[in-house]
């Protein structure tokens, strides 16, 4: 019998606005398991895990684009 390792963080799904064509999309990402490892949207704003990622809108293929928001994570209460 193994023991069950969860796969990721709580999942986040940014919401992002193309710079051109000023359409908005959405972006789910998933972090892997870690120490350091973002658990909210703050931490995951102040870390470098945004500035990996990459985008390409579908409709005017700009690579351009503005976060205005994220939903996900944990949330603690307070």
């Amino acid at each position: 019998m193994g023991l069950a390792v969860p796969a990721a963080t709580a999942p986040f799904t940014l919401h992002l606005r193309c710079d051109n064509c000023m359409r908005e999309s959405t972006r789910d990402i998933r972090l892997p398991v870690g120490e350091g490892i973002p658990r909210d949207a703050d931490e995951l704003i102040e870390s470098a895990f945004l500035g990996d990622l990459k985008f390409n809108c579908r409709p005017c293929g700009s690579v351009i684009a503005q976060l205005v928001g994220i939903e996900g994570g944990y949330v603690y209460g307070y």
